[in-house]
């Protein structure tokens, strides 16, 4: 299962872009339900940079490239990034102890508000 790491940093005024194509990239996975893949999107908080974690099931072909949305948030990366542009790094587990597969999202601690 290979294990992928994206991190970047973005122009102030691109953080909020960012997040919205985040939101729809994540409303889009919601609603088509790949199988096989587990990805997470997070920002320092109150920052600029951002990562993103993409683990795939073994045999499994990463979805995103097929989601109009998804395709949409890479693009808003490359109009704000700052510096290189982002490149998957995979990442060794070295230990993982009750890493949360839901973990609440901005827009879920919104909703509580």
């Amino acid at each position: 299962m290979p294990l992928l790491m994206v991190r970047y940093n973005v122009a102030e005024d691109g953080a909020e872009k960012v997040i919205g194509a985040v939101e729809r990239a994540f409303a889009a996975l919601e609603e088509q339900r790949p199988e096989g893949i587990r990805y997470a999107y997070y920002r320092r908080a109150g920052g600029t940079e951002f990562v993103a974690l993409l683990e795939l099931d073994e045999g499994i072909e990463n979805p995103l490239p097929g989601i109009g949305a998804a395709r949409e948030l890479q693009a808003t990366v490359a109009e704000w990034v700052v510096g290189q542009p982002p490149a998957p790094q995979p990442l060794d587990v070295l230990g993982s102890y009750g890493w949360p597969a839901d973990a609440p999202t901005r827009r879920d601690e919104e909703s509580v508000r």
